[in-house]
């Protein structure tokens, strides 16, 4: 590889909660769905060879950085960041789902820009990256994975063209980005869910996180800082889950 930045796409996700997690199984269930993600990923690409797109994923603690680049020798006249940015937020959607069937939610952020990755040494670096982090610890702020605002209009005009053509859906694409109250655009992560691929599961999966708000919300919290924290974050869970059931029926 080049000695030199790429232009990529980063993809940052940070599971909530991890400073009151203690026990060893759910540390452990935590680092497995990254792990059976970087598997199935690498497993997919290597079958799909004729996809001009690669991925490659960072994983340390309960974090990942999961890096979207064009194939050596993939041409100019094919490349297009708002593409690739978009299968990134479908293939974001499932890790995401995968989460939360696990009981764990997690919140970070989409981005474009430089990096240098070495994975032989292990080595990542670059103002993508920086930014990525930045924008998941510092706005994201509830469980969602917020589009740089820098890119989430032109990826969200890019989406709506490509895959809900006046705004009706496309066969098995949905809808994959929203627009949240405060103008960041999201990754609506329940898209697959709301399509009810699996309405037994999706029931069961939202009942199982609404249950979590309200454990959450009930729990003291060490200051009331916190505990207005915590709730902000589990009654806008609440409110985007409720949202999307309520469009299924």
């Amino acid at each position: 590889m080049e000695q030199n930045f790429r232009k990529v796409v980063v993809v940052f996700i940070d599971i909530l909660g991890s400073q009151d997690r203690k026990n060893f199984d759910e540390w452990y269930n935590v680092m497995s769905i990254f792990s059976s993600m970087v598997e199935r990923e690498k497993e997919l690409d290597n079958a799909h060879n004729w996809t001009v797109y690669k991925r490659e994923t960072h994983v340390f603690s309960d974090c990942a950085y999961i890096i979207y680049d064009y194939k050596e020798g993939i041409e100019d006249s094919r490349k297009n960041i708002y593409e690739l940015m978009g299968i990134a937020c479908y293939n974001t959607e499932k890790v995401m789902y995968e989460f939360l069937k696990s009981g764990f939610i997690a919140r970070g952020a989409i981005t474009h820009g430089d990096l240098f990755y070495d994975n032989e040494k292990n080595i990542w670096f670059g103002p993508a990256m920086n930014r990525a982090y930045f924008l998941e610890s510092k706005k994201a702020k509830v469980p969602r994975v917020i589009i740089d605002p820098e890119y989430a209009e032109n990826l969200y005009a890019f989406n709506e063209n490509k895959y809900r053509k006046d705004g009706v859906q496309k066969v098995c694409n949905g809808k994959i980005l929203c627009r949240d109250v405060d103008g960041f655009i999201y990754l609506n992560y329940l898209n697959s869910m709301k399509l009810c691929m699996n309405p037994i599961e999706t029931e069961f999966v939202i009942e199982n996180i609404l249950k979590l708000c309200n454990t959450e919300r009930s729990i003291k919290r060490e200051t009331t800082e916190l505990q207005k924290s915590i709730k902000d974050k589990y009654d806008w869970l609440e409110k985007y889950l409720l949202s999307q059931t309520n469009d299924m029926t």
